[in-house]
């Protein structure tokens, strides 16, 4: 398939995905999350047949023989690209108790989420569904060289992130995988102090920049991500001189938008308007929309969740006010804003880094999230499909190349070398290439319109699949936006040195 093949397709139907009416209001609490996407909630569903996940082995591989293949896809424990992530033990090989959470037969990991919170049961779901899936997936073929993962699902139920961390280092987690909790600048002195390292999404600045912490796809507070705004420039050069924010009011996204502006001035762009709102929505959006139009906004900058976006774009269309575009982060890509926007939601732009995975058509076409929706609707039936959990998938993969890289001898030390030596990331192509190495926000992006009320791909000069892939797609900050918050130790010494050096240097979490 070509890139123009790509760009023909729409990503979803006009009108598919789940219906949610415009009239309501998630309180505040609830809309903090929707809005860190930032970090993410995306809908949808591949309705091929889940023969391609490799896992049809029809008995216990042995310790000397390799993992059977499947006629219809990768050998049982290969992933994408990355070859084999998981497997049986090596011939020859004595299994020990090698560390903290490790047996002769299994590894403990945790996954922290949020879905028992109160005001809104299944929130960020998604990572624990992920994690489900790729465990039995990958203990199916023979585990971590061996070993079986043994999974602990840590439900934060968004206030109880420090409770978590806590229960993890007492009941002797080997890492924490996969996860994101929303309040998860809690507990980070505590999870430092027992030298619990994770492999994870991180939302707050003292999560970010927190030590013996890595994350598949980066968000680092020196650095943002500015490709489409080079793409926007040149199709609506214009505009960029007639900018609005809109952001909702809440310390995540303020920063994000924050770290935007700084960005835009380096760009040469002019802010004309610049709003806040409440996370949990408004009553009405008439008085922001019109405020929009009256200042001359020809490029909306979109800081929250895509139903609060649904509602302002109808907003929009009510007083016939048609900015030339509207720019939001890639939790938008979501059936919900089709759903309950339709041809209203046409001119919005989408930056995102995952491979599109909405329509069944396109994602075929790539062998990891082929296989990844595979390995969903093998493992996890019903289980929810979302960028947040594309994310989650891509860390049990960081995870599990580096605990095999490490054989018999499984430890804490081992694993994070492992994967902390990893240069770029894909997740075995699952999403654009990430810089590992320097935790820099990502030089790739794959840009994503609403055109006749359909999710399409945008015309980008393409040089790596879908992705649009140039050094000049990320920009060094200047602004303080929480770095100096966390404490952090040299990479040099090993966990437990750290984790000394850590107990005595961290503040007890508030």
């Amino acid at each position: 398939m070509t890139d123009g093949d790509f760009r023909s397709r729409a990503l979803v139907p006009a009108g598919a995905g789940p219906t949610t009416s415009r009239t309501a209001r998630l309180r505040t609490l609830v809309a903090t999350l929707a809005v860190l996407g930032m970090v993410a909630t995306a809908c949808g569903r591949s309705d091929d047949d889940p023969t391609a996940s490799g896992d049809d082995a029809t008995g216990e591989p042995t310790e000397s023989t390799a993992p059977p293949t499947s006629p219809a896809g990768p050998a049982a424990g290969e992933f994408g690209d990355l070859g084999q992530v998981c497997g049986p033990a090596p011939a020859g090989a004595t299994l020990t108790a090698s560390d903290t959470g490790v047996t002769e037969t299994s590894i403990q990991v945790g996954t922290i989420a949020d879905p028992g919170f109160a005001g809104r049961p299944g929130l960020n779901q998604e990572l624990f569904d992920s994690a489900e899936a790729f465990t039995k997936w990958c203990n199916d073929a023979g585990g971590i060289n061996g070993r079986e993962i043994d999974l602990k699902e840590r439900d934060s139920k968004f206030t109880e992130h420090q409770a978590r961390i806590i229960d993890a280092c007492d009941e002797g987690d080997f890492m924490l995988v996969g996860g994101l909790g929303v309040i998860d600048d809690q507990g980070q002195s505590e999870r430092l102090a027992c030298g619990l390292p994770s492999i994870s999404s991180a939302t707050n600045p003292a999560a970010v920049e927190a030590d013996l912490a890595i994350m598949p796809v980066p968000s680092d507070l020196g650095s943002l991500s500015i490709g489409d705004l080079h793409w926007l420039a040149e199709k609506f050069p214009e505009a960029t001189q007639k900018i609005g924010f809109l952001t909702a009011s809440m310390a995540v996204t303020i920063t994000s938008a924050a770290k935007t502006k700084e960005a835009m001035a380096a760009l040469g762009w002019e802010i004309v308007y610049d709003e806040q709102f409440n996370a949990a929505g408004e009553a009405s959006w008439r008085g922001y929309v019109e405020g929009l139009k009256s200042a001359g906004v020809r490029g909306v900058i979109w800081g929250a969740d895509p139903t609060n976006l649904a509602a302002v774009l109808n907003a929009m269309a009510e007083i016939e006010y048609h900015p030339d575009f509207v720019r939001a982060g890639g939790n938008s890509y979501d059936p919900v804003l089709i759903a309950e926007a339709g041809k209203a939601a046409d001119g919005t732009y989408l930056m995102a880094s995952n491979y599109p995975f909405l329509d069944p058509d396109i994602a075929k076409e790539n062998l990891a999230t082929q296989q990844y929706l595979d390995i969903m609707a093998e493992y996890s039936p019903g289980g929810k499909i979302a960028n947040l959990g594309v994310q989650g998938f891509s860390a049990w993969l960081l995870f599990a190349k580096a605990a095999t890289a490490c054989g018999a001898d499984l430890t804490r030390d081992c694993v994070w070398e492992s994967a902390d030596a990893i240069p770029d990331w894909t997740g075995g192509g699952l999403h654009a290439r990430q810089d590992l190495a320097n935790g820099r926000a990502s030089q790739c992006f794959v840009e994503i319109e609403v055109k006749d009320g359909e999710f399409m791909l945008s015309d980008i000069p393409t040089n790596e699949g879908v992705f649009n892939c140039d050094p000049k797609n990320s920009i060094d900050l200047e602004g303080d936006f929480g770095e100096e918050r966390s404490v952090r130790i040299p990479r040099s010494l090993p966990i437990r040195s750290r984790r000394t050096a850590l107990s005595d240097r961290s503040e007890p979490s508030r």
